[in-house]
């Protein structure tokens, strides 16, 4: 399939994408960072976290093939030198520390093999907390840029339009899935450059960075009216890294509140008891089943108390 602006790989459809690839049933594949949704056709499946999927929303590996998943990184992997005919990498490098090392180690075990990214662009608009590197190709050359932004400079917005909207969603994520994303495509070998500036930059690897960038995208999710299950999981990560800051407590409690969450409104209530957020009236009002109050004055604080850069 084709657009404007090039070729498109349909990466929503694996079935597709085999027979796009020409993948040989005879050929080894390795899928690298397949977490929830691994490439139909890999042999073989890498993927440094298996548990928690901190980098995948807590979303789940699934059972029928976690025969097929190696506990490994990128960096190094654990395989010989070209042993692999096709190498699958969907949205991987955009998380990880030196995609020099990572760029390498995909040429150096594949034969050939298929990058996906977030476009440059497309992260100031979307983005996510632990994307590290803004990625492009530029003259057929992928290009990295270190993240120089913690909250989104357009507050996540592309994802709320598209997770409200069934036509965008089918133009972004199908239709014009080349011009959201790098869909790179190599053989034997390719060529990758690193921007070296690293002023400003942003680095998960820092527990205040990585707090931070959980609680923005929660706290845009909730603030912008988009679906809030997007959102719950970076509330409560951004909350665990840093359990005494009030305004990451009480952004969980409004989602507590919001999605009806009981046992976690119970286990925020009692930490946000001697904090002053919410009186005597509202916690009633809350166990006599009535939220709206109590959400409306949890939702002034998180605004009021922003910490946006």
């Amino acid at each position: 399939m084709k657009n404007f602006f090039g070729p498109v790989y349909p990466t929503y459809d694996h079935q597709k994408l085999i027979e796009v690839f020409g993948i040989l049933p005879s050929e080894k594949v390795l899928d690298i960072g397949g977490g929830h949704n691994p490439f139909l056709r890999a042999d073989h499946i890498v993927e440094p976290d298996t548990a928690e999927g901190i980098h995948r929303g807590g979303q789940s590996i699934p059972e029928g093939v976690r025969s097929r998943y190696v506990t490994a990184d990128i960096h190094e992997l654990p395989f010989d030198d070209k042993s692999m005919d096709f190498i699958y990498c969907s949205h991987v490098l955009e998380h990880v520390q030196d995609p020099a090392q990572a760029c390498r180690e995909l040429i150096r075990v594949g034969k050939r093999g298929f990058i996906e990214t977030p476009r440059k662009w497309s992260e100031f608009f979307a983005g996510y907390p632990s994307h590290q590197w803004l990625i492009d190709v530029i003259n057929n050359e992928l290009t990295f840029e270190r993240r120089q932004f913690i909250e989104s400079p357009y507050l996540n917005g592309l994802l709320h339009a598209v997770w409200r909207s069934k036509r965008l969603e089918e133009n972004a994520l199908k239709k014009f899935l080349n011009v959201s994303c790098v869909q790179f495509y190599w053989q034997d070998s390719f060529n990758f450059h690193i921007e070296s500036s690293e002023e400003n930059s942003f680095d998960y690897t820092n527990r205040d960075h990585a707090a931070l960038s959980h609680y923005h995208f929660a706290k845009n999710i909730f603030l912008l009216d988009a679906p809030l299950q997007h959102g719950i999981f970076h509330a409560k990560k951004a909350l665990e890294i840093q359990p005494d800051n009030e305004s990451f407590l009480v952004l969980v409690a409004a989602y507590a509140l919001a999605l009806d969450d009981s046992a976690l409104w119970r286990d925020t209530d009692r930490a946000l008891s001697d904090k002053s957020v919410l009186g005597a009236t509202e916690r009633f009002l809350v166990r006599a089943g009535f939220r709206k109050t109590a959400l409306s004055k949890l939702k002034a604080h998180i605004e009021k108390h922003d910490h946006s850069q």
